[in-house]
Protein backbone atom coordinates (compact mmCIF):
# COMPACT_ATOMS: atom_id res chain seq x y z
CA UNK A 1 0.00 0.00 0.00
CA UNK A 2 2.97 2.24 1.10
CA UNK A 3 4.10 1.40 -2.68
CA UNK A 4 1.21 2.49 -4.01
CA UNK A 5 0.84 5.38 -2.43
CA UNK A 6 4.42 6.85 -3.34
CA UNK A 7 4.03 5.81 -7.03
CA UNK A 8 0.64 7.76 -6.79
CA UNK A 9 2.45 11.17 -5.02
CA UNK A 10 5.17 11.02 -7.26
CA UNK A 11 2.89 10.77 -11.09
CA UNK A 12 0.64 14.01 -9.29
CA UNK A 13 4.23 15.56 -8.70
CA UNK A 14 5.22 14.53 -12.61
CA UNK A 15 1.66 15.68 -13.76
CA UNK A 16 1.99 19.42 -11.98
CA UNK A 17 5.80 20.03 -13.46
CA UNK A 18 5.66 22.71 -16.22
CA UNK A 19 7.78 22.22 -19.21
CA UNK A 20 8.40 25.09 -21.24
CA UNK A 21 10.86 26.96 -23.39
CA UNK A 22 12.16 30.49 -23.36
CA UNK A 23 13.72 32.67 -26.32
CA UNK A 24 15.56 35.95 -25.61
CA UNK A 25 17.19 38.32 -28.21
CA UNK A 26 19.06 41.47 -26.90
CA UNK A 27 19.28 44.56 -28.79
CA UNK A 28 23.54 43.57 -29.24
CA UNK A 29 22.06 40.41 -31.40
CA UNK A 30 22.73 37.57 -28.87
CA UNK A 31 20.03 34.84 -28.77
CA UNK A 32 19.13 32.54 -26.31
CA UNK A 33 17.10 29.82 -26.51
CA UNK A 34 16.28 27.43 -23.42
CA UNK A 35 14.39 24.90 -22.63
CA UNK A 36 12.29 24.26 -18.80
CA UNK A 37 11.57 21.06 -17.63
CA UNK A 38 10.67 21.64 -13.68
CA UNK A 39 14.27 23.00 -12.09
CA UNK A 40 15.97 21.95 -15.41
CA UNK A 41 16.97 23.85 -17.83
CA UNK A 42 19.13 23.09 -20.90
CA UNK A 43 20.53 25.67 -23.55
CA UNK A 44 18.85 24.03 -27.06
CA UNK A 45 21.48 26.71 -29.30
CA UNK A 46 24.58 24.87 -27.95
CA UNK A 47 22.44 21.07 -28.36
CA UNK A 48 22.50 22.30 -31.80
CA UNK A 49 25.84 23.56 -32.41
CA UNK A 50 26.89 20.17 -31.55
CA UNK A 51 24.46 17.99 -33.56
CA UNK A 52 25.83 20.33 -36.54
CA UNK A 53 29.24 19.53 -35.45
CA UNK A 54 29.25 15.96 -35.86
CA UNK A 55 30.07 14.37 -39.52
CA UNK A 56 27.78 13.04 -41.58
CA UNK A 57 27.87 8.95 -42.08
CA UNK A 58 28.18 8.21 -45.61
CA UNK A 59 24.95 6.59 -47.31
CA UNK A 60 25.55 3.08 -48.34
CA UNK A 61 25.18 2.69 -52.79
CA UNK A 62 22.56 0.98 -53.75
CA UNK A 63 19.69 1.29 -51.94
CA UNK A 64 16.59 3.23 -53.12
CA UNK A 65 14.45 5.26 -50.92
CA UNK A 66 11.01 3.35 -50.23
CA UNK A 67 7.64 5.30 -51.69
CA UNK A 68 6.00 7.49 -49.51
CA UNK A 69 2.27 5.57 -48.54
CA UNK A 70 -0.76 7.41 -48.91
CA UNK A 71 -1.69 8.91 -45.86
CA UNK A 72 -4.28 10.60 -43.85
CA UNK A 73 -4.84 13.87 -45.91
CA UNK A 74 -7.33 16.86 -45.66
CA UNK A 75 -9.09 18.70 -47.61
CA UNK A 76 -11.22 21.95 -47.64
CA UNK A 77 -14.28 19.89 -47.10
CA UNK A 78 -12.90 18.91 -43.47
CA UNK A 79 -12.73 23.00 -42.29
CA UNK A 80 -16.26 22.69 -40.56
CA UNK A 81 -15.42 19.20 -38.88
CA UNK A 82 -12.69 20.61 -37.49
CA UNK A 83 -14.45 23.66 -36.61
CA UNK A 84 -17.94 21.68 -34.85
CA UNK A 85 -14.85 19.24 -32.98
CA UNK A 86 -12.00 21.15 -32.21
CA UNK A 87 -13.18 23.70 -30.40
CA UNK A 88 -12.81 22.23 -26.91
CA UNK A 89 -9.60 20.84 -27.68
CA UNK A 90 -8.41 24.12 -28.81
CA UNK A 91 -10.16 25.88 -25.77
CA UNK A 92 -8.12 23.28 -23.29
CA UNK A 93 -5.06 24.32 -25.28
CA UNK A 94 -5.89 28.08 -24.36
CA UNK A 95 -6.33 27.15 -20.56
CA UNK A 96 -3.38 25.12 -20.40
CA UNK A 97 -0.89 27.17 -21.54
CA UNK A 98 0.77 29.70 -19.50
CA UNK A 99 2.93 33.19 -20.94
CA UNK A 100 5.34 33.94 -18.24
CA UNK A 101 7.06 36.20 -19.90
CA UNK A 102 6.01 38.34 -23.19
CA UNK A 103 8.60 41.25 -23.40
CA UNK A 104 9.06 43.33 -26.63
CA UNK A 105 10.66 46.25 -27.09
CA UNK A 106 11.27 47.95 -30.54
CA UNK A 107 12.84 51.30 -31.56
CA UNK A 108 12.55 52.43 -34.91
CA UNK A 109 14.94 53.97 -37.01
CA UNK A 110 16.24 54.77 -40.21
CA UNK A 111 17.34 56.65 -43.19
CA UNK A 112 14.36 59.03 -43.72
CA UNK A 113 12.76 60.52 -40.27
CA UNK A 114 9.08 60.34 -42.16
CA UNK A 115 8.79 56.81 -43.11
CA UNK A 116 10.40 55.94 -39.46
CA UNK A 117 7.83 58.16 -37.79
CA UNK A 118 4.84 56.72 -40.01
CA UNK A 119 6.02 52.89 -39.22
CA UNK A 120 6.42 53.55 -35.74
CA UNK A 121 2.97 55.15 -35.59
CA UNK A 122 1.44 52.18 -37.39
CA UNK A 123 3.15 49.89 -35.25
CA UNK A 124 1.56 51.95 -32.10
CA UNK A 125 -2.00 51.80 -33.41
CA UNK A 126 -1.40 47.85 -34.19
CA UNK A 127 -0.19 47.12 -30.53
CA UNK A 128 -3.46 49.25 -29.29
CA UNK A 129 -5.31 46.70 -31.22
CA UNK A 130 -3.82 43.64 -30.92
CA UNK A 131 -2.23 43.90 -26.61
CA UNK A 132 -6.21 43.61 -25.49
CA UNK A 133 -7.26 40.74 -27.68
CA UNK A 134 -3.98 38.53 -26.42
CA UNK A 135 -4.73 39.31 -23.22
CA UNK A 136 -7.93 38.07 -23.10
CA UNK A 137 -7.36 34.89 -24.26
CA UNK A 138 -4.22 34.39 -23.14
CA UNK A 139 -2.74 33.99 -19.31
CA UNK A 140 -0.09 36.53 -19.40
CA UNK A 141 2.05 36.15 -16.32
CA UNK A 142 4.57 39.61 -17.25
CA UNK A 143 4.14 41.44 -20.01
CA UNK A 144 5.47 44.55 -21.26
CA UNK A 145 5.52 45.57 -24.60
CA UNK A 146 6.91 48.70 -26.50
CA UNK A 147 7.72 50.74 -29.08
CA UNK A 148 9.56 53.31 -29.24
CA UNK A 149 11.07 55.95 -32.43
CA UNK A 150 15.05 57.27 -32.31
CA UNK A 151 16.07 59.57 -35.31
CA UNK A 152 19.38 59.21 -34.88
CA UNK A 153 19.56 55.62 -35.78
CA UNK A 154 20.26 53.94 -38.76
CA UNK A 155 18.32 51.07 -38.46
CA UNK A 156 15.58 49.30 -36.12
CA UNK A 157 16.53 47.76 -32.82
CA UNK A 158 14.59 45.30 -30.99
CA UNK A 159 14.93 43.36 -28.03
CA UNK A 160 12.18 40.55 -26.73
CA UNK A 161 11.90 37.62 -23.79
CA UNK A 162 9.17 35.52 -24.61
CA UNK A 163 8.75 32.08 -21.90
CA UNK A 164 5.96 30.08 -22.48
CA UNK A 165 4.54 27.02 -20.16
CA UNK A 166 2.48 24.24 -19.65
CA UNK A 167 2.41 21.45 -16.85
CA UNK A 168 2.75 17.69 -18.10
CA UNK A 169 -0.61 16.32 -16.97
CA UNK A 170 -2.44 19.04 -19.21
CA UNK A 171 0.02 18.31 -22.08
CA UNK A 172 -1.58 14.61 -21.66
CA UNK A 173 -4.96 15.76 -21.81
CA UNK A 174 -4.33 17.85 -24.83
CA UNK A 175 -2.85 14.87 -26.84
CA UNK A 176 -5.19 12.94 -25.84
CA UNK A 177 -7.69 15.31 -26.72
CA UNK A 178 -6.55 15.69 -29.91
CA UNK A 179 -6.18 11.99 -30.55
CA UNK A 180 -9.47 11.56 -30.28
CA UNK A 181 -10.23 14.39 -32.64
CA UNK A 182 -7.87 12.72 -35.86
CA UNK A 183 -9.35 9.26 -34.55
CA UNK A 184 -13.00 10.84 -35.46
CA UNK A 185 -11.36 12.33 -38.40
CA UNK A 186 -9.86 8.88 -39.48
CA UNK A 187 -13.26 7.45 -38.66
CA UNK A 188 -15.52 9.95 -40.83
CA UNK A 189 -13.00 9.54 -43.99
CA UNK A 190 -13.09 5.42 -43.79
CA UNK A 191 -16.93 5.65 -44.54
Amino acid sequence: MFTLGVILAVLLLLGFTRVGIRAAHTADGKTRLTLRAGLLRFNLLKIFERAKEKPEKPKKPGKEPKPKEEGLRFSPADIPFFFQNGGKSLRTLRKSIRIDRLILRVTFGGIDPCDTAMIYARSHMALGVLRPAVLRHLRVKKQEISVGVDFDLDKTRWSGDFAVTVSIGRLFLISFSLLRLLLKLTRRKAV
